[in-house]
């Protein structure tokens, strides 16, 4: 029996048909970044929650108010569901989260969904900024390469990627290139232009390529300060 639980506080029915969006806080929080900016700047309404066994003990306020976990939201005009994670459950619930998501998506009619995650841009090797793929019984074909064979996906979006496909929904997995060192906007952007094609969207990356700018700009900062201080030498150089 699963320990995870939909907490929905919208008629089921009317999500019927919708296509669902989630990702992670992994390879660059691109998952999470994206869906977040894609709720908010959709002004999407929160609809429900997912409550685990290990439900972790955190709570914060973000734009659109007190923020759990896991929050559900919905877009009613563009019938599009995204499931926030703001924080990874914990790794020993993370099939059964994954198993219990895709087998209530499936129990209310939704067929498809779009899985957001990313690949470490170290192992680029062309001028592709994302990759892609799909379980069996998608149709859709998107104009990015796919992802190469025998590459290996892990951790929870892996789950939901591989549970879709056990469940026989038409699930599309967006990757796009990221810093694994560091939270990376610019690869969500990418996600997110990516979205704006597959959904006939027209929501606005200006931000996150902003905040991309700032992040570099920063560890520039940070870089030509330890050149500096590693230049220096003595006794009297900053130590933090």
């Amino acid at each position: 029996m699963s320990n995870v639980k939909v907490v929905l506080k919208k008629d089921p029915a009317q999500l019927r048909g919708a296509t669902f969006i989630t990702g992670f806080r992994t390879i660059g929080e691109v998952g999470y970044l994206a869906t977040r900016h894609l709720a908010l700047k959709r002004n999407m309404e929160r609809i429900g929650y997912v409550v685990t066994k290990y439900y972790r003990d955190v709570a914060f306020l973000d734009e659109y108010g007190l923020a759990t976990p896991f929050d559900i939201f919905y877009d009613n005009e563009k019938h599009l569901i995204v499931l926030l994670n703001h924080i990874l459950p914990f790794q020993r619930e993370w099939n059964d989260f994954a198993s219990s998501i895709i087998k209530w998506i499936k129990k209310i009619s939704i067929n498809n969904l779009i899985l957001i995650g990313a690949l470490d841009k170290r192992y680029k090797m062309g001028n592709e900024n994302l990759k892609w793929l799909k379980t069996s019984k998608c149709q859709l074909s998107l104009d990015y390469p796919q992802l190469d064979k025998q590459l290996l996906m892990v951790g929870p979006l892996a789950l939901f990627t591989l549970h879709s496909e056990i469940e026989d929904l038409s699930t599309i997995v967006l990757l796009p290139y990221a810093d694994r060192e560091r939270t990376d906007p610019a690869a969500a952007a990418t996600a997110i232009e990516a979205l704006n094609k597959i959904l006939g969207l027209n929501v606005s990356v200006d931000e996150l390529y902003e905040e991309a700018k700032r992040i570099e700009e920063d560890l520039q900062k940070q870089m030509e300060l330890l050149q500096r201080e590693l230049a220096r030498g003595g006794t009297d150089r900053v130590y933090m």
